[in-house]
């Protein structure tokens, strides 16, 4: 059943190209098969010399031309990097015009570097350390109708839910992981993933259907409803915050308003204040005017005083006769009368 040969996986790839023609159930199966053969011809290799592919490769075209042995790159339809350890950041790099692929399977640590292969069907991811599947996976590989997933380290059904949006997707693997051992497994991503057609390589059949909706519908239900009263609870809490806030708007608007008032109030008593500054400096300019012509004035007397009393000091004295020559004067005169 496992293709060994060039040829066989040449024959392979041939007819995977044309899957599109074939039935759901045909087209699924030859895709698991496939999926299989790549899972164990990847443990076998890994089993025999794990140290033949040591350490970490990047994504070339050159890379991409040996594995597929196809020089026109455009054509590729498949990429089975398998045993080798990739680098997957650079895959879109490499891959952004081949954007025709529709199988990629490699070796990597987290789901990344596929954002932009939307063409993408058919991932086979097995045997990694994958815990978390993100969440653009499920938004932008919408082509996807095939998830191998198994051995990996996927401990919660909750990332299983992000694939709901896969409306294609038929087949999906995740044996071997811890979710697989949880009670009510199958059923619950029978319930969840309702385009399943093939979970872990056994077809799904109406029963399990019907089982999965008795044993998850009131549970769904009863979800539903508890997601209803707290989304309910969170319209209540948003129309109080949004009316706290309507009132907080209408307090500060109020107060906005206020400070308009008493923006303009100062507004008129600064014009005030510089009306009367400018008053009261042309009085001062006044004042100062005449308080300057006081002081020249001033000035001038006390120069007039000045020279005043310079003037007083240099007057000649008064004349005032000897008392002798009175008493003689008297004697000549009495003299001559007699």
């Amino acid at each position: 059943m496992y293709l060994n040969t060039i040829s066989e996986q040449n024959i392979f790839y041939s007819i995977f190209a044309l899957l599109e023609y074939f039935p759901i159930k045909l087209k699924c199966l030859l895709i698991y098969i496939y999926i299989c053969h790549c899972v164990i011809h990847l443990h076998k290799h890994l089993l025999i010399d794990k140290r033949q592919y040591k350490g970490t490769r990047y994504i070339t075209e050159d890379l991409i031309r040996r594995l597929t042995k196809c020089e026109n790159l455009v054509l590729v339809r498949t990429l089975d990097f398998g045993q080798i350890d990739i680098y997957i950041e650079n895959l879109d790099k490499c891959l952004y015009k081949f954007l025709n692929i529709i199988y990629v399977s490699f070796i990597c640590r987290k789901v990344e570097g596929l954002e932009h292969m939307t063409n993408l069907q058919v991932v086979n991811l097995a045997f990694n350390n994958i815990e978390h599947l993100p969440v653009w996976m499920a938004k932008k590989l919408r082509s996807l109708h095939t998830i191998n997933l198994q051995s990996n380290k996927i401990f919660s059904l909750h990332e299983i839910t992000k694939l709901k949006p896969l409306k294609n997707l038929t087949c999906l693997t995740l044996a071997e992981n811890p979710i697989s051992s949880l009670p009510h497994y199958h059923l619950f991503l029978i319930f969840h993933l309702r385009s399943l057609e093939i979970l872990d390589g056994q077809t799904i059949s109406p029963q399990e259907r019907e089982r999965a909706h008795q044993r998850f519908h009131m549970e769904e239900v009863e979800r539903l409803e508890q997601e209803l009263e707290l989304r309910t609870e969170e319209i209540a809490q948003l129309q109080r915050e949004r009316t706290t806030a309507l009132e907080e708007l209408e307090r500060q608007e109020t107060l906005n308003q206020n400070l308009r008032q008493q923006y303009q109030e100062q507004q008129r008593s600064r014009e005030e204040l510089r009306r009367e500054l400018d008053t009261k400096s042309d009085l001062l300019k006044q004042k100062t005017v005449e308080l300057t012509r006081a002081c020249q004035k001033h000035y001038e007397l006390e120069q007039e005083l000045a020279f005043h009393k310079i003037d007083a000091k240099f007057e000649p004295l008064p004349f005032y006769p000897d008392p002798v020559c009175i008493c003689f004067g008297l004697l000549i005169s009495r003299n001559l009368d007699r």
